[in-house]
């Protein structure tokens, strides 16, 4: 199997080069762009396994970049770790398609690490569907950081287009919203003769013995009673996706 492709996207030649020289020493096949734009074009040709994308950049900079990244037909996106400072660490987590993030100036050492973690599993994706947002950034964010691509909806209805566009791997799913309820995208998904083996996971409000009841009642694979412990929500999923 050949070597796993890297695609670095800065304007600072030093960077690139930096970026260039030790990923191949590490036996990775790296190709460099020089912004946006210049990204796009290398990643249509190359279809690489992992993008390193700075954020701050001419033409077209690194967010507009990840918009742009949506509109190209796609079975998978690969990871990207972004390049940020110390001021822009939590911005970056509100933009969906972006696995992780490294602070400059950085140790090279700390983002092989990075790449090696992102490149080692196969990257499910999971759709998260809450009309809370602060809840949907927090567990965006933390998703990202064990190797999930994460998409999310802050509607049923939202979720629903989503779902039937982008075919997630697992959908973590509010019961009470607006609109189009948990308990009935659910009922929808599970009826479905294409989506019905979809992973769902209600996260709720309710206590646990009613979150189960309608769990169990809906066809949902999981549920949780807020707040819960993103471990035991991690480990449902491995055993949903994996085991």
């Amino acid at each position: 199997m050949g070597h796993k492709k890297i695609l670095a996207i800065d304007d600072d030649q030093t960077i690139r080069a930096l970026l260039g020289s030790r990923l191949k020493a590490n036996f990775y096949d790296v190709s460099t762009a020089v912004d946006g734009l210049d990204g796009l074009e290398k990643y249509r040709s190359l279809r690489p396994d992992l993008i390193i994308l700075d954020i701050d950049m001419p033409r077209m900079d690194g967010y507009t970049f990840v918009g742009e990244l949506k509109n190209i037909p796609e079975v998978a996106r690969p990871p990207i770790i972004m390049l940020t400072s110390k001021d822009g660490m939590q911005e970056v987590f509100r933009y969906e398609g972006v696995n992780d993030y490294i602070v400059k100036p950085f140790k090279m050492s700390e983002l092989l690490e990075k790449i090696d973690k992102h490149l080692a599993v196969d990257h499910k994706k999971v759709l998260i569907i809450d009309d809370e947002a602060h809840f949907v950034e927090l567990l965006q964010e933390r998703l990202k950081l064990n190797g999930y691509n994460i998409m999310t909806a802050l509607s049923g209805k939202e979720g629903l287009s989503i779902i039937q566009r982008e075919d997630p791997d697992v959908v973590i799913l509010d019961i009470m919203m607006p609109e189009l309820n948990g308990y009935e995208l659910c009922r929808l998904i599970k009826l479905d003769k294409k989506k019905k083996e979809l992973a769902v996971i209600f996260v709720t409000a309710k206590t646990p013995q009613e979150a189960k009841k309608m769990a169990d009642e809906a066809g949902a694979d999981g549920c949780f009673s807020k707040p819960f412990p993103s471990e035991d929500l991690l480990q449902k999923m491995k055993e949903l996706l994996w085991d």
